[in-house]
């Protein structure tokens, strides 16, 4: 199978190459750095060799600015453009190709049904409001080019992603470790999260089921508050966990970044579970004893 991959350097991206070439499929990887092993791209400059995504049987695109740090004007503006420009420019250069993908999947968040409280979010729920709404709104909006072509186009919905080698995780381990760890605001928001395993069955679940486009959420069926969140992680490492941050710090340290931890999202995986995916980590304990207590390869 020859699947092409940008925003292959992150997290999920550095797992996903790993568990693709393990099994021996036909990777081109696309790159703003020219690394070995990989592909120049730059979205921005419209730079790329078109040919290198001929006959690709699927295509997957991550790109994106991080939506950790201090939100301002620059930060929001590098989030935004980092996803439209690179989504943009792969779907109109992949409609200049002789054949098109059979599946195309784009990376997007929960982030997209906004702050809602209790309320269990699937697919079927409507968007939210706020700039992160916004943001994923537009950006699944963009494969539209490559849906009117007959392409099978799927968005990855992801909750917090949590494994070993990066991530969410390995900033949270440290203070934790240290005793100094606590909920966030008033703990009372849920926390959709997802472990790297799942994420990387959940899309290889997404190009065998062909029936399957739009929303897909990337999120463990067992959503949780920050403050049982916060617990479990406590007690996995057998600290305690004494210092709540309250949200008046947050938002001095984030700005308006600070919705990104204080957001509830209560979102639920209707439909990976409906279509027969069985979740290798369902609850958040057995993940983080794998994670903390066993230094394992990535993939």
């Amino acid at each position: 199978m020859k699947i092409v991959l940008a925003g292959g350097s992150g997290f999920i991206g550095t797992h996903l190459v790993s568990h693709f070439q393990k099994r021996g499929d036909e990777l081109i990887l696309l790159s703003h750095s020219k690394k070995e092993g990989t592909h120049f791209w730059d979205p921005e400059k419209k730079q790329i060799d078109p040919s290198l995504l001929d006959g690709a049987d699927v295509v997957i695109n991550l790109a994106g600015e991080s939506i950790l740090g201090r939100w301002n004007q620059e930060k929001m503006e590098k989030i935004r453009e980092s996803r439209f420009s690179s989504t943009r420019f792969l779907c109109e250069t992949l409609l200049t190709q002789p054949t098109l993908p059979k599946f195309y999947l784009n990376a997007s968040a929960v982030g997209f049904y906004g702050d809602r409280g209790e309320e269990v979010l699937t697919e079927m729920s409507s968007s939210g409001h706020g700039y992160l709404s916004e943001v994923c709104r537009t950006w699944e909006s963009i494969p539209n080019l490559l849906e009117e072509q007959g392409v099978r186009v799927a968005f990855a919905r992801f909750g917090l992603v949590l494994g070993r080698g990066g991530g969410a995780l390995e900033k949270m381990e440290k203070p934790f470790r240290m005793g100094m760890g606590g909920t966030l605001g008033s703990g009372k928001q849920y926390m959709s999260w997802i472990a790297i395993e799942d994420v990387i069955g959940g899309i290889d679940h997404l190009i065998a089921h062909t029936e399957l486009s739009g929303p897909v959420n990337f999120v463990a069926p067992s959503s949780i508050t920050n403050k049982e969140f916060t617990e479990i992680l406590a007690k996995t490492l057998h600290k305690p966990s004494p210092i709540p941050i309250p949200k008046f710090l947050l938002s001095m340290i984030f700005g308006s970044g600070a919705e990104v931890f204080l957001a509830s999202l209560r979102a639920h995986p209707e439909r990976l579970l409906k279509s027969g995916y069985t979740f290798q980590y369902p609850d958040l304990g057995p993940a983080l004893e794998k994670y903390l207590h066993r230094k394992e390869e990535i993939g």
